[in-house]
């Protein structure tokens, strides 16, 4: 087994591949480095514990900064479900369109698609958070790293889609 769980709840431990990994104690989860996941498939990961990738994969992909991704196993199956959190800083946003509706844009194509659920937004004068869950699963076997790298795309096409609800013509906002 490439992962080892240890301890309970209060004390637990995770290593992968012999190496501990650090636990996020807030928020719960496990920082994964992007350098173990080639060596793994989703279903090597432990079923209810939440990991969030830290770094980039090895192939170079990863998430935007301001994206908080957390994924877990939440049964026998390979499939995972992922928890996004996008925070953005008002002060130092530097986007084509306006910070809120930018948001706004991205929550309503989130509502839209089947896929998601729990989407909620924050809007607030100095930080402005978008979060929404999906499940992903694949017919195909992957490793956990091109698993991941999917995961980024489902990501992106949701910035990318809602963004586009901002240019003329699509007379959204």
């Amino acid at each position: 087994m490439y992962i080892k769980v240890t301890g309970d709840s209060e004390d637990q431990k995770v290593l992968v591949l012999g190496e501990p990994l650090i636990r996020q104690k807030q928020d719960g989860y496990y920082l994964l480095p992007g350098r173990l996941v080639r060596a793994l498939k989703p279903d090597d990961l432990p079923i209810g514990i939440r990991f969030k990738l830290a770094g980039a994969l090895p192939s170079g992909y990863g998430f935007y900064r301001e994206d908080t991704v957390i994924f877990r196993r939440l049964n026998e199956s390979s499939a995972l479900w992922i928890d996004v959190t996008s925070a953005y800083l008002v002060s130092e946003w530097d986007g084509l369109f306006p910070l809120e509706a930018t948001v706004l844009a991205r929550k309503t194509t989130l509502e839209q698609l089947e896929r998601f659920c729990s989407v909620r937004c924050e809007t607030g004068e100095q930080l402005m958070k978008i979060r929404y869950e999906f499940s992903w699963c694949t017919q195909e076997e992957l490793d956990l790293e091109r698993t991941l790298e999917q995961i980024c795309d489902t990501v992106f096409e949701v910035e990318a889609k809602g963004n586009a609800r901002l240019w003329p013509g699509h007379g959204h906002f």
